[in-house]
């Protein structure tokens, strides 16, 4: 069996190599760049390949002789056109599963990519191949961006959410349950929750991270309404989407909770705990990043 992985150097495809790799499963990766690629998949056993969403050519030549596919592309405006052309190409050439990263908001939100992803979700499903759409809820590598440093070396996570909580999971769990489903060759032929075993606080997120890097973070709970006017002045781009989402957290409607990282996998998500173990490094790093600013 080999499965055609896509997004390798993002969030989740790595994790789905790494998911593949472990059970087995031959891996083809496409890529943009080969160095960027080499990285992401360094010390794995991974075929990488030369392609471009845009670039029909290349993503049959890719799909060819591939069993299954995992499809992620960045959000964006060209996303459900690249998504859709994507699929259509790797199902002409054979590709018999696919296992698209979706959003927990598909079909449930107006948010741009809500709205995006429910698009090639539709489109998907009545195309003839196997399916399986993952829905993760938000992603706990997120909540390094919340990092931030003061003048005078303290390190605290900002939100505007009050003490709301949000079922966020971490990325090697996507990647766990799209390996096992892809290794399986069984497609649920419907969409699958993905969250951590909990719903969690910010407040939470900092005691986590402080307990693993051995260094106090505080929680900050930023003023909603100065967050939205600071990201519209920052960032126009979907600045309303992400500020509804933090809103979202306030108020408790992110609060969702899933079971079916387990039942897929076996294994219970990880906690807020377990991420922040395993990601030492990368809490360091964005640490780092913002005391650079």
């Amino acid at each position: 069996m080999t499965v055609l992985v896509t997004g390798v150097t993002g969030k989740s495809g790595r994790r789905v190599v790494e998911s593949l790799v472990t059970r087995g499963v031959g891996v083809r990766a496409l890529v943009r760049d080969l160095e960027r690629g080499k990285m992401a998949t360094l010390g794995m056993a991974v075929e990488l390949v030369l392609g471009d969403f845009d670039n029909p050519e290349s993503i049959s030549a890719a799909a060819e002789g591939c069993d299954g596919m995992y499809l992620v592309v960045a959000d964006g405006e060209d996303q459900v056109r690249q998504e859709i052309g994507a699929a259509r190409l790797a199902i002409e050439a054979g590709v018999e599963h696919i296992v698209k990263l979706s959003s927990s908001d598909a079909h449930q939100r107006p948010y741009a990519w809500s709205v995006a992803h429910a698009a090639v979700e539709d489109a998907i499903s009545v195309m003839e191949v196997g399916y399986s759409f993952l829905r993760p809820h938000y992603f706990m590598e997120n909540f390094f961006s919340r990092l931030k440093v003061g003048s005078i070396g303290l390190a605290t996570l900002e939100a505007p959410t009050n003490d709301g909580k949000i079922g966020a999971i971490d990325s090697y769990d996507i990647g766990e349950c799209a390996g096992a489903l892809l290794a399986s060759g069984k497609p649920t032929g419907g969409h699958s929750l993905l969250t951590g075993p909990e719903n969690i606080s910010m407040s939470r997120v900092a005691e986590a991270f402080s307990t693993a890097i051995g260094r106090h973070i505080s929680y900050v709970n930023l003023d909603a309404a100065d967050y939205r006017r600071k990201l519209e002045a920052d960032d126009p781009t979907n600045n309303d989407d992400v500020a509804d989402v933090y809103e979202e957290v306030r108020v408790g409607t992110m609060a969702l909770q899933s079971s079916l990282v387990e039942r897929i996998t076996g294994t219970p998500a990880r906690s807020i705990e377990q991420f922040a173990v395993a990601n030492v490094d990368a809490i360091n790093a964005a640490i780092d990043a913002a005391s650079a600013k």
